[in-house]
């Protein structure tokens, strides 16, 4: 048994048995223990699980185009801050430097990745970027979201003959479970799950969004603009779904079935409810945002360099050749394409 499995245990024993998003706190971000805090991250052969950002140098060249209309708006600005939440290794940030937008040199790149692990990485990364733990106190233009709100602590409702009841993490005779409890007093989650269908099968579970709706709730009031990548769905989809098909976990690429079997050795994710969250101002499938902000664009002149310099091999082709094949895996519907865009805008006035 771990470290983290025995405290978690020890925790239940005390207080008696432990809300879904108090498991998921600890799983993922306790101290020295937690998944993100050891070696948990997105990547390629050495990560757990691959977003957007790590297909290649495509989705940050995009993200630059569509800073530069933000940026080109508000009248080109000598500076212009940009906050990225779940910064991780800080990707995004060489590929937007590599990118090199017009607003580069205007640009104030606050990466915020609340995993000390992950955030000493931070130090050898290009200038212009600053480390935080947590989104700051003063104002930014924008925050950036790539799969951040599927990580954020979620809650677990079941739909029982007395209505929705929060699932709990027990230890029965030994293996942590799953099972029926009474919301906490005081739980963000209770009044989230009173605006739950009513009409729900017995039995049926979702995820309750506490989490999420907190973070885009801090998030609105620093910026004017946010926008969030993710797994998402409507209320209803998750309960067509059911359990397996939104909750999940991951490491080393592998999707494991019983996320409370590994506290600490695995991700723990959930597609995201959209009608828990703030209502936004703009809600789409990454293949049409991408489309919206110019990869067709950028795809057509890396087939026209390919045409041209296949023959040659030389980097110039080798990176067209590349920027097609990203292309085609952040718009495959069935894949990244299929993410949800949602931008909440700050009304001005």
């Amino acid at each position: 048994m771990t470290e983290l499995r025995t405290h978690i245990g020890a925790e239940i024993a005390e207080r008696g048995p432990m809300p879904f998003s108090r498991y998921v706190e600890l799983a993922l971000y306790t101290p020295e223990l937690g998944f993100y805090e050891t070696t948990g991250q997105a990547g390629g052969r050495r990560g757990d699980f691959v977003t957007s950002v790590e297909t290649g140098p495509l989705f940050a060249a995009v993200i630059g185009d569509w800073l530069d209309g933000i940026w080109n708006a508000a009248g080109q600005p000598a500076r212009f801050r940009v906050a990225e939440a779940a910064a991780g290794v800080g990707t995004l940030w060489r590929g937007i430097v590599k990118a090199a937008p017009a607003c580069r040199d205007a640009l104030e790149w606050l990466l915020v990745e609340r995993s000390a692990a992950l955030r000493s990485a931070h130090d050898t990364l290009p200038a212009g970027a600053v480390s935080l733990a947590d989104l700051p106190d003063s104002p930014v233009d924008v925050v950036i979201a790539n799969e951040l709100l599927d990580n954020l602590v979620f809650d677990i409702a079941i739909m029982t003959e007395h209505g929705w009841k929060p699932r709990l993490v027990d230890e029965v005779a030994g293996p942590l479970t799953l099972v029926t409890g009474e919301w906490p007093n005081g739980s963000p989650a209770v009044d989230r799950a009173a605006a739950l269908p009513a009409d729900a099968p017995l039995g049926a579970e979702v995820p309750v969004a506490s989490g999420a709706v907190a973070w885009i709730e801090q998030a609105r009031a620093i910026a004017d603009r946010v926008l969030a990548f993710d797994y998402a769905a409507t209320n209803a989809e998750l309960l067509e779904r059911g359990i397996d098909g939104w909750l999940r976990a991951y490491v080393g690429h592998e999707r494991l079935r019983a996320p409370i079997d590994h506290p600490g050795v695995c991700d723990i994710t959930h597609d995201v409810p959209i009608d828990q969250l703030p209502p936004t101002t703009s809600v789409q499938s990454q293949a049409d945002w991408l489309d919206a902000n110019g990869i067709g664009q950028r795809v057509e002149t890396a087939r026209k360099t390919w045409q041209e310099r296949a023959h040659i091999g030389d980097l110039e082709a080798m990176f067209a050749r590349s920027a097609i094949t990203e292309a085609d895996a952040l718009t495959d519907p069935n894949g990244l394409g299929g993410f949800v865009v949602m931008e909440w805008v700050r009304e001005q006035g």
